[in-house]
């Protein structure tokens, strides 16, 4: 019989740990009862991926601490500096409060990406994180059985390499913001996912990306100030952003903006969000909150000299009807706009009564706007809306070079 040949194990070290970088450490660490070859090639892995859900220990602290001593015992070993650290583990079942000592030693190793997911009654973040010196990209992504927020408050930050940030789940105050922004001079995006933002402002010269979603604003108005931000998404659904605008945002391209809003909302005397997006070459508005906000809105809008750059505008409506004199205003200050996409949200359009609009739209326009490429319009099966709404844009407009109804 022919002899077997290991051709995997005869490669070179450098590949075999490559390979094992794509699978979870303690199948890595496995690997070291195969042969000799094998005993000590998973300490040198550039990647540590450590996974852990204890929902099958009904609370067994035993098992948490195992699950402890394991990554403490893979850090000690470790022969070579680290690229990527992930730690995806779950506590939700039981009063473990897992060591974050772990995180001292992966710091001195001098990683490249850091990503935190957990779910425990507590995890405190320890300061090393936050002095990484080689760190390009953080998640820290701090979850509670309760809802409750972790405040992440370092003493410092110095994270001179780092360009991406998203932070979940996590309590932000205005200082942890100053030192983020002082303490991280290539940040280039930033994600706020779910948090509880006691901050006044975000405000960075170097900022490129910035996205919201789903914070809830505890202070009345936000303000953002970042020249350099090219991509901004902000989605307010279950939480509440009650006030943002926007200043010096010279440098923007794409805007995608989605504030549902609430009874208490606050709007301030000169809100500048709209004509904050100005420079945008894309904008996308979700209109669904209150109209109080939309008549700022418009106001702020005429406020504004032009939209110059301006090519795409997308509207999500529940009561496009309603809302097309905002429709219109953009029309009118948006002299390079070429396509133009209304979408009617049918769910909320029935559910919230708010649709019975179409007779009371509005007839004439004070200007006509010479030419737009295309329009697109998505009414789902309502062809009486899309009919008027096509005759609405051809009062705002001569001549259209496409129209697509969906």
């Amino acid at each position: 019989m022919e002899e077997t040949v290991d051709r995997i194990s005869s490669l070179p070290d450098e590949l075999l740990t490559h390979i094992l970088s794509f699978v979870t450490t303690k199948v890595a660490v496995q690997t070291s009862i195969l042969s000799k070859r094998w005993r000590h090639i998973w300490v040198s892995v550039p990647v540590l991926k450590f996974e852990y859900d204890n929902e099958d220990f009904d609370g067994d602290t035993g098992e948490d601490l195992k699950f402890e001593q394991f990554v403490d015992g893979v850090l000690q070993n470790r022969r070579a500096l680290l690229d990527t650290v992930i730690y995806d583990c779950y506590f939700e079942h039981s009063t473990w409060e897992p060591s974050t000592e772990w995180l001292d030693r992966v710091a001195l190793l001098m990683p490249r990406v850091i990503r935190v997911y957990v779910v425990a009654e507590y995890f405190k973040c320890p300061d090393s994180v936050f002095s990484c010196s080689s760190l390009e990209s953080l998640n820290l992504s701090l979850h509670t059985p309760i809802d409750q927020f972790i405040d992440v408050s370092p003493k410092s930050i110095s994270l001179p390499c780092l360009k991406t940030l998203k932070l979940c789940a996590l309590e932000l105050c205005d200082n942890f913001m100053q030192q983020l922004f002082t303490g991280c001079p290539a940040l280039e995006s930033l994600t706020l996912h779910s948090c509880i933002l006691y901050i006044s402002g975000i405000s960075s010269n170097v900022l490129k990306n910035l996205t919201l979603f789903d914070c809830s604003q505890n202070t009345q108005t936000l303000r953002v100030s970042c020249p350099g931000l090219v991509s901004l998404s902000i989605f307010s659904g279950d939480y509440n952003i009650r006030c943002i605008s926007f200043d010096n945002m010279a440098s923007l391209v794409n805007a995608d903006i989605k504030l549902l809003g609430y009874d208490d909302y606050l709007v301030p005397d000169n809100p500048r969000l709209v004509s904050g997006l100005s420079n945008a070459t894309s904008l996308v508005l979700h209109l669904y909150c209150p109209p109080e906000l939309q008549l700022h809105w418009k106001k702020d809008i005429a406020n504004c000299t032009t939209f110059n750059n301006l090519k795409s505008l997308k509207i999500i409506s529940s009561d496009m009807i309603g809302d097309f004199d905002l429709i219109a205003c953009f029309l009118w200050h948006s002299p390079a706009l070429q396509h133009l996409t209304l979408i009617a949200d049918v769910h909320l359009f029935f559910e919230e009564g708010i649709g019975d609009t179409l007779e009371e739209a509005r007839q004439d326009f004070c200007f006509q706007r010479e030419y737009l490429e295309e329009v697109k319009i998505y009414c789902y099966n309502d062809y009486e809306l899309a009919s008027k709404l096509v005759s609405m844009v051809g009062r705002c407009v001569k001549t259209i070079g496409k129209i697509i109804i969906r």
